[in-house]
């Protein structure tokens, strides 16, 4: 179509040199138009490097969800500035710092809604737990917010040992939410009712508390630290325990992190904005493989049902790719 347009406007232009000016400038804006439809991916359009991914959309802007308990202005809802992601079904949760809110985004419909109004800042953070409950991190107030589906807050989970809240993740083994504290480089673990149980003082390899706690997860039977300051992954058993190092002097601004099914560690890192995955080999040592993503500005990061959200902070949208596993992703490049 876009050709065809092209065709029409050289032949009808052809004749008039003194409008060659006004020709240019639309046929630039023609082509231009033409790039931004041939830009628009569908699901498997569009293979990373190393086939571990697959580009798929961008959650930037919406119609809001007619009938929202919080209308917006104009009935239309645009990202502000993104700090943190949670995807359950076909729901995403969204913190935007720029419009001091949690959003929810639903897939299936691509509307928007504001889900629940708080203060955000670039530590805030939010994880869904199955049945779709939401725990948020609010290190203003040094609390962690558990509500439900529809907003309705439950429960605040506070407690003196708690200062500054950075990560969050839930133990669904043990029925308990851990809490990453940067203010006294520890981890607090609350039961489902947020009742304190047990206090943590993780340490690297040379003894040394964890001082740049930034993402955990935890993943059969350990816990998986983020540390920016170290610049790698510090794995400890379930009391805090020391058991290894992954990631050191491959990761320059590690900013997110998760684990797929596989066992796959993948650490977002916003110094190049790429995704590291390190994956055990058949004898057991450490490998990586890098993927550079598109985006601007890397500053979160979830996965949910192989699909990874991107925070793009600078480009104020959530990037949503699809993961591969290596046997999926050895099929993609034949």
């Amino acid at each position: 179509m876009c050709r065809t347009r092209f065709m029409d406007f050289f032949l009808f232009q052809s004749g008039w040199g003194w409008r060659r000016a006004v020709f240019i400038l639309m046929m630039v804006s023609i082509l231009a138009g033409c790039a931004r439809l041939s830009g628009s991916t569908s699901p498997g359009s569009k293979n990373s490097a190393n086939g571990l991914l697959l580009f798929w959309r961008s959650i930037e802007s919406g119609i809001q969800e007619s009938g929202g308990a919080i209308p917006a202005a104009g009935g239309y809802i645009q990202l502000g500035r993104p700090v943190s992601v949670a995807a359950w079904a076909d729901y995403v949760y969204i913190a935007d710092a720029g419009r001091q809110a949690i959003l929810r985004y639903d897939r299936r419909r691509e509307v928007f809604s504001i889900y629940y109004r708080m203060p955000i800042t670039a530590a805030t953070r939010i994880i869904v737990t199955g049945g779709e409950y939401l725990y948020i991190t609010d290190p203003l107030q040094s609390r962690i917010l558990y509500l439900d589906r529809n907003a309705h807050l439950l429960r605040e989970i506070t407690d003196f040992n708690l200062k500054q809240p950075v990560a969050i993740t839930a133990d669904d083994s043990r029925d308990q939410i851990l809490v990453a504290d940067a203010f006294y480089n520890q981890i607090l673990i609350f039961n489902k009712l947020g009742r304190l149980i047990q206090t943590l003082h993780p340490v690297d390899k040379t003894g040394a508390p964890l001082a740049g706690l930034t993402d955990m997860v935890v993943s059969k039977g350990k816990i998986y630290l983020l540390d920016r300051l170290l610049r790698e992954v510090v794995v400890t058993d379930l009391d805090g325990r020391y058991l290894q190092t992954i990631g050191r002097n491959r990761l320059q601004q590690p900013v997110a992190m998760r684990i797929d099914e596989t066992g796959r560690i993948i650490v977002a890192d916003a110094f190049d904005n790429s995704l590291l995955f390190f994956s055990k080999n058949d004898r057991h040592k450490i490998s990586a493989k890098s993927e550079s993503v598109m985006t601007m500005q890397l500053a979160g990061m979830d996965l949910h049902e192989n699909w990874l959200y991107l925070v793009d902070v600078a480009a104020a949208r959530i990037q949503v790719m699809k993961l591969l596993f290596p046997a999926a992703a050895a099929g993609q490049k034949k």
